[in-house]
């Protein structure tokens, strides 16, 4: 089974896209509210759906160790899409308040490619 990583501080937000991901037949872990608690997680994760702006720190220390992976990441976030770094400009971005069901949607047809 396929593994989710979810990283999430809101947590309705982090708890829908959970409950999302379990019924498409994923395995989640998380969600985390902190990118130390989900840090040691990273390497069992076959995709990750992730905030940029998590309870205050930045996560792109985890997404650049997600991508050294080579795991798949979806950014999912109330941050524009232009204000972001540009090395994470092929990063698929779904935009806070569209669903998670969308940025979920992305994240599956990534990991998929990436197989």
């Amino acid at each position: 089974m396929r593994t989710i990583l979810i990283v999430e501080d809101e947590y309705f937000i982090a708890d829908d896209c959970a409950t999302l991901a379990r019924q498409a037949g994923y395995h989640v872990v998380g969600p985390f509210a902190s990118i130390d608690e989900a840090r040691p997680h990273a390497s069992g994760a076959s995709g990750a759906l992730i905030d940029i702006n998590v309870n205050g720190t930045s996560s792109y220390k985890l997404i650049d160790t997600l991508l050294a992976m080579g795991t798949p990441v979806t950014l999912y976030t109330g941050y524009d899409p232009s204000t972001l770094p540009e090395k994470y400009a092929h990063l698929p971005v779904v935009t806070k308040p569209r669903g998670c069901a969308e940025a979920l949607g992305i994240l599956c047809k990534q990991m998929s490619v990436a197989e």
